[in-house]
This record gives structure tokens, sequence and C-alpha cells, in this order.
């Protein structure tokens, strides 16, 4: 999308293909449709693809996450709802004019986002047997 974008526009936008913004659920549908076709042409096993499909979902929502915080929102709704919605709004505000209570509530928040994304792909993966055990060596 960004070579699009720069060879068409002459500049480094990669969020929208023409008048759709590819930062959004039809997108999310689209990388979640492709993964799994692609897992079933490559195990012929609809539960390996269903996971690699869930891995194609988590890798598309830790970028959509990533260029919220960067942007400051992104269309996430767009089918349903076409302006910019922002899951770290709360982020920006600054220690003193909300208090300690909402500025911590905000901080989890964004926090529990990010590491549920990490959650799914460490799921997705480990039904490919990719896993992070702890093996102690005496």
């Amino acid at each position: 999308m960004i070579i699009h974008s720069l060879l068409i526009n002459g500049t480094m936008e990669h969020c929208w293909a023409g008048p759709i913004p590819t930062h959004s659920l039809l997108f999310s549908f689209l990388a979640v449709l492709f993964g799994t076709v692609a897992g079933y042409a490559k195990y012929r096993e609809p539960g390996r693809a269903m996971y690699l499909g869930l891995f194609a979902e988590a890798a598309f929502a830790s970028h959509l996450l990533l260029d919220d915080i960067s942007e400051g929102g992104c269309e996430y709704l767009y089918p349903l709802y076409e302006k910019k919605i922002s899951v770290f709004s709360m982020m920006d505000v600054g220690f003193r004019g909300t208090g300690i209570f909402d500025y911590l509530m905000a901080s989890f928040v964004s926090v529990f986002f990010v590491c549920s994304i990490i959650m799914m792909a460490l799921f997705a993966l480990s039904k490919y047997d990719f896993e992070l055990n702890y093996k102690a060596e005496k």
C-alpha cells in the first residue's frame, strides 16, 4: 500500500486504497479470509486454517493499534461509521487534568488491548507447535 501510494500520490500515507480506508473492519475481514484460505491451501485441515486466519487477524489488529497510537485514530468501523475512532484517545490526557484514577484506567485499558492481541497471536502460534516454554537446566 505504501509503495502504491508513493508512486500514485507521492506520499507515504498507507491508510487508504482510493476512497476506501484500509484500516477498517472490511479489510480486517479480508485479512482473516486470506489467512484462512492460505492456511487451508497449505495444510488441508479446517482447524489449522482457522488458526492461521486468527494469526492474520492478530497481525492486522496489532498494525491497527500501532497506527492508532501514531496517528490518533483509525476508521475501524468503516462500513458502519466513517469517522476516525481512537482506542488510545484517553492516553493523550495529562495526569493533572484528569486525576490518578482516570489516568490509571486509561493506561490499563490500553495495555489490555495490546496484551490481548499478543495473546491471540501466541494462542494461534501454539497450534503450530510454536511455544514459549521455560526449561531449567541443571
